[in-house]
């Protein structure tokens, strides 16, 4: 950007200099990108390599919920290797409607690292999934998909009903079928209320996304932290999420950055596997550089990493 920026000022130099009459004549000016893998390739697949070690090490992780193929693509933002590659987990909100766009982006994701998931809206669609055969084929549907397109798992939310036999049997049969699907290396994440998720299952669920988005004091998300805890869920199988349009308070009740406190509060109430990040979308664009909260986010997480 900062390389624009100096070209733009250039030109507006030069314009000045030309006189009056130069300012009608257009002339385009190449501007070549440069990239790090052109410039030294095996410097890129160093780097590669040592992110991809990172990873597989002990670390606070970052998860994020993407809107992949957007209907009217406007920038790189809605492609998947426009993406921190620091992200650990990246949960496909439209993956109903996974392109060739996508496709395309997965040998990259690999490449650095980051695992991909498909998204089981169940929330969003509990009335249509009450009905067991319409339930089964979706799921079939999206197992089919991760298998042919190379996904590393899958996620899915739920919200619970208290003695609401119904839920109960969707949950059961949600994290059977899942569990029986998935190959070796791939995930299985909840997001949502702890308790959608019957006990016995637990040991299933490799992560536990808690529905802490909308939190905005340290009581409230240490209630449900504690709820999920006390249910049985592992903390270190535990992230708390925060969404970028979202406010907190500390206890003098001064509003904070909001990724940066939960941020914090991960260490704080920790220790837990790490934090999720919601509408991540409109973090693309800064003047210094792109997804800036986001990295703000896994710097503050791992700072000596």
């Amino acid at each position: 950007m900062s390389r624009m920026i100096n070209i733009l000022l250039a030109v507006a130099g030069m314009a000045i200099l030309s006189g009056c009459s130069d300012w009608t004549r257009m002339e385009s000016i190449p501007v070549e990108s440069i990239y790090p893998w052109d410039r030294d390739p095996e410097l890129w697949e160093a780097y590669k390599e040592n992110l991809r070690d990172y990873k597989s090490h002990e670390h606070t992780m970052v998860y994020v919920r993407f809107e992949n193929s957007p209907e009217n693509p406007v920038s790189e933002k809605g492609s998947l290797r426009s993406l921190p590659d620091s992200i650990d987990i990246v949960s496909l909100t439209n993956a109903d409607n996974f392109s060739q766009f996508d496709a395309e982006d997965m040998a990259w994701m690999e490449s650095v690292g980051t695992k991909v998931l498909y998204q089981l809206d169940i929330a969003g669609r509990m009335d249509e999934f009450s009905d067991a055969t319409k339930l089964d084929a979706y799921i079939d549907g999206v197992i089919a998909s991760v298998k042919s397109n190379g996904l590393d798992g899958y996620s899915f939310t739920g919200t619970p009903k208290s003695g609401d036999q119904q839920r109960e049997d969707m949950s059961r049969k949600i994290v059977e079928k899942l569990d029986k699907a998935r190959t070796s290396g791939q995930l299985i994440v909840f997001e949502g209320s702890h308790s959608f998720i019957v006990k016995e299952d637990i040991p299933k669920i490799d992560l536990f996304v808690l529905p802490t988005e909308n939190v905005e004091r340290s009581w409230d998300l240490n209630n449900i932290l504690t709820g999920a805890k006390d249910y049985g869920v592992p903390e270190e199988k535990i992230l708390i999420a925060t969404k970028l349009d979202g406010v907190y308070y500390d206890e003098d009740n001064v509003e904070l950055p909001v990724v940066q406190a939960m941020a914090d509060n991960v260490n704080r109430y920790g220790p837990m596997a790490g934090l999720a990040l919601y509408g991540i979308e409109d973090d693309y664009f800064h003047m210094d550089g792109t997804w800036m909260t986001v990295r703000s986010a896994i710097e503050r997480l791992n700072p000596s990493k």
